[in-house]
């Protein structure tokens, strides 16, 4: 195994993080597939309103590429297909069978055995995966877009760990699955012939009782936020222009596509975590497209839900986990001003400076949505830059995007950009620098499209 040295990050204690017991709740009446946490995708729908589905039945595809699809997660009937503005699709609602006997109805796809992976050929498992709903799980760099099936990626990263601080932990997404964990390694090598697999450091000891797990390890990071993300690994790793379009694909997709692949059945239960600072905080075992109002319970008024603390996306209590989603984080949204706020000495506060005195205590911080202030011009203060994990200059990047000058954009490292949020959480001017690169990024990709 080898050390990935990572300096910058966030390294600061946090509140809320989930603790390693789990709980399984029973299936809710309605599940349904977002799309809104799925990059530029084009969806076309294969289904209506009220018409029964099984799990597995293609819901809708994307335009782009019609062979990859978007299965259902469970036996029942179309409730509700939502749309946004100018019809773009949110989310397809499936109401399940309250029949037991009825209420997993499986297509049953094709399987592939152990012993067959290696005879296979590439093309034959790409289609698999496609028609079961599973390909998605391949993301390419550096956009992060579903990934390219005629591309032969120089390098696949898988991360053991989750996009955000409070993911479920590898130890218990990975309990009982290390020969499906094991399948999906092999399948990894007949797309390519470097497997980058990273871990945080301090899973490593949690991992000796899953057996052989920690042997397939290739490279160990530090423990703060976001040295285990792949596009970090990737910036660390990379040595040739070609490795800028390698795969990235995460621990719990790799099990779903090898349990896929040897049962032929589209498999259905996701580990999720639900976090706030004052309640229990267990990983739930549930089932995917699950309703969030079931996972958050009650809420208060000034609670903002979110699927990741820094780089999460604002979620409805009425809406649904998306398929990348793992994590429900629950904050508290109070912008009530603080009375002589500057002159304390916020001894609880968490800060990336040293501007208050919690810089000097090893106590767990609690982090909410309040601005204090609103936004200001950029003063050049390199708080950014001593954040970033991929060595970046966001005040530089932004500057060139708002004047339209991608080229310098792209000079400056925008695509190295891994969208981790650090940047927005350090700015005392409140910009929001990880949207604007984000937008950055993704109008340069359609551009190229």
């Amino acid at each position: 195994m080898e050390n990935i040295n990572v300096s910058k990050g966030f390294k600061v204690a946090l509140t809320g993080m989930p603790d390693l017991s789990v709980i399984q709740i029973p299936d809710p009446e309605t599940i349904a597939v977002s799309a809104l946490d799925i990059p530029y995708i084009r969806p076309k729908l294969l289904v209506k309103k009220n018409d029964p589905v099984k799990t597995g039945t293609p819901l809708f595809c994307d335009k782009r590429n019609k062979c990859i699809q978007y299965v259902s997660p469970g036996t029942g009937i179309v409730k509700q297909i939502v749309f946004g503005q100018r019809r773009r699709l949110i989310e397809v609602v499936i109401a399940l069978n309250k029949n037991r006997d009825e209420k997993d109805n499986f297509i049953q796809f094709e399987t592939l055995s152990s012993d067959d992976v290696n005879t296979v050929p590439r093309s034959n498992i790409t289609k698999r995966l496609q028609e079961g709903g599973l390909w998605q799980c391949f993301r390419e760099f550096p956009s992060k877009d579903t990934a390219d099936e005629n591309h032969e990626p120089p390098m696949i990263i898988v991360s053991l760990n989750g996009n955000d601080p409070f993911s479920p932990y590898p130890q218990v997404v990975l309990e009982n699955e290390t020969a499906f964990f094991e399948f999906g390694i092999k399948i990894l090598k007949q797309f390519s012939n470097r497997i980058v697999i990273t871990s945080r450091q301090d899973n490593l000891s949690s991992l000796n009782r899953l057996n052989g797990l920690k042997e397939h390890i290739t490279h160990i990071v530090p423990d703060f936020y976001p040295a285990w993300d792949p596009g970090v690994v990737l910036y660390k790793l990379k040595r040739t222009r070609k490795e800028n379009r390698s795969w990235c694909i995460s621990a719990e997709h790799l099990v779903l596509m090898a349990k896929f692949l040897l049962t032929g059945r589209y498999p259905v239960k996701r580990v999720v975590t639900v976090t706030r600072s004052t309640d229990k905080k267990p990983h739930i075992i549930t089932r995917q497209g699950a309703p969030v109002k079931n996972l958050v319970g009650s809420l208060d008024d000034n609670s903002l839900i979110t699927t990741g603390r820094f780089n999460g996306r604002s979620v409805d209590p009425k809406s649904h986990m998306g398929f990348f989603e793992s994590t429900l984080t629950i904050i508290n949204n109070n912008q009530e001003e603080e009375f002589f706020g500057f002159i304390q000495p916020g001894l609880t506060k968490p800060t990336a400076s040293k501007t208050f005195l919690s810089c000097l205590t090893q106590t767990p911080k609690n982090l909410d949505c309040n601005t204090h202030g609103e936004e200001r011009a950029c003063i050049n203060c390199g708080y950014c830059v001593n954040i970033c994990p991929v060595d970046l200059m966001p005040s530089f990047i932004i500057k060139a995007l708002l004047s339209d000058d991608i080229e310098d954009a792209l000079n400056y490292g925008l695509l190295d950009c891994c969208r981790c949020g650090l940047c927005s959480y350090a700015c005392p001017s409140k910009i929001e620098l990880t949207k604007l690169l984000s937008h950055g990024i993704d109008a340069h990709y359609k551009d190229r499209e």
